[in-house]
């Protein structure tokens, strides 16, 4: 289980585990286990379940940020070109979720907004050692989820 909170941003993964006992053709008893995994990451109410899509834009986002960030921390005034946008279109609430790369005093922050049906949600300034630790969080979620499966009965 992860269970991580900060700044309005959580990172929740769980996995349920069913057994069932079968028998076989020669009547041994079989023993299997089904492990679902729900991976849930939310910036405010933006919430993002087990869409890998999502999860990848938002992790391969927080990775550019620390490159740029490396590449550009010996050069005084230098610009991250960053702008990202996911957008959840609901008939009843539109909502984005937006992290751009900001700049003040020569220090670079990642800027997470979401805006609900064009109104700001909630926003939040990460430092560089906060986006890696929500880059952590978040491969580590990823990390967890399992592909769908089927089970398929042959009769022999």
């Amino acid at each position: 289980m992860i269970d991580f909170e900060f700044k309005g941003i959580c990172v929740y993964a769980t996995a349920e585990i069913s057994w069932r006992e079968l028998k076989d053709s020669g009547s041994h008893h079989v023993n299997r286990f089904d492990r679902n995994t729900n991976v849930k990451v939310s910036f405010w109410d933006f919430v993002i379940f087990n869409d890998l899509f999502e999860l990848a834009m938002v992790k391969s986002t927080l990775s550019y940020f620390m490159q740029a960030y490396w590449k550009r921390s010996s050069k005084a005034g230098s610009k991250i070109e960053l702008a990202m946008a996911l957008f959840h279109d609901d008939d009843f609430n539109p909502q984005a979720l937006n992290m751009i790369a900001r700049q003040k005093n020569g220090i670079q922050s990642l800027e997470v907004s979401v805006a609900d049906n064009g109104m700001p949600a909630g926003e939040v300034y990460l430092s560089a050692q906060e986006v890696i630790m929500l880059d952590i969080a978040v491969g580590k979620a990823i990390n967890l989820l399992s592909p769908d499966y089927t089970i398929i009965k042959k009769d022999l």
